[in-house]
């Protein structure tokens, strides 16, 4: 709390000197001004990394009133509200910041993932689409776009997507993480395996990748596979609850509800590592 309150008296004092002027502005008040908003910038830098992101969110609000179309503060208040949970506040920001730098993909690829954690993956893909367009070989655009198009159930078009992606980043672990996940969302759990196995025991490996193996293994019917995986990671009743889950996504006929349980983990985050 007193860490919190420090912060608040910090902001407000950065923000007490900096009103504008009337009329012209002398050299001295806008190295000031500029001064104040390089402070700002630097405690709303440390308010997100700390995971505070109301006071990093109204701080770029304070900065903005001074100049609504500072690119970069809007731009790092759309990827704010991403990290908060708030993509359709994320949404309207990179709106604004589209229509003022529409050559800039990084808009475009914040109203990507925005729409991602909507789940409205054919708007996803269509800016996911249009990134592509400024930078065909961005790799965040092509593997933004096999997510929306797995969410939406097009698997191939998915991997089609994947594979230009790690044509330009083949060792780009969440690429290849993605890949396999479209293969397990297709119940091409043989696929999925083979393409996970390599990825789960390296020394870049995370506890994801390795549940995403238990996970494929599971719901190929292999559980004692998924259980010795999972182990690896998690608690004894933890996993004998997972793989209570992977018996009942075996019985299901629908796969709307596995593809919804892939795909949420990677809407707030980056497409890529």
């Amino acid at each position: 709390m007193l860490c919190r309150l420090l912060l608040l008296a910090l902001i407000a004092a950065i923000f007490s000197g900096c009103a504008m002027p009337e009329g012209d502005l002398d050299a001295q008040t806008l190295f000031e001004d500029k001064a104040a908003r390089e402070r700002a910038l630097k405690i709303a830098d440390i308010s997100v990394e700390s995971g505070n992101f109301p006071a990093a969110i109204d701080i770029y609000q304070k900065i903005l009133t001074k100049n609504r179309f500072d690119e970069p503060v809007l731009y790092r208040l759309g990827e704010t509200y991403l990290k908060a949970g708030a993509p359709q506040e994320a949404v309207t920001v990179f709106e604004n910041l589209e229509a003022l730098t529409p050559e800039d993909v990084r808009p475009c690829l914040g109203l990507g993932r925005a729409n991602l954690s909507l789940y409205r993956p054919e708007t996803a893909d269509l800016y996911f689409a249009k990134c592509t367009e400024i930078d065909g070989e961005n790799i965040e655009a092509l593997s933004g776009r096999g997510i929306a198009l797995d969410m939406a159930g097009a698997h191939q078009q998915a991997r089609e997507n994947y594979s230009r992606a790690l044509m330009i980043a083949p060792d780009d672990m969440g690429i290849r993480n993605n890949l396999a996940l479209s293969y397990l969302m297709a119940g091409e759990y043989d696929a999925a395996i083979k393409a996970l196995a390599p990825l789960a025991f390296t020394p870049k490996s995370t506890a994801v990748i390795r549940q995403n193996l238990a996970m494929a293994y599971g719901l190929a019917g292999d559980e004692a596979s998924a259980a010795r995986i999972a182990r690896l990671d998690l608690d004894h009743p933890t996993v004998e609850n997972n793989l209570r889950f992977y018996r009942q996504v075996r019985r299901m006929e629908d796969t709307s509800l596995l593809r919804r349980l892939l795909v949420g983990p990677r809407m707030v985050e980056e497409t890529h590592s």
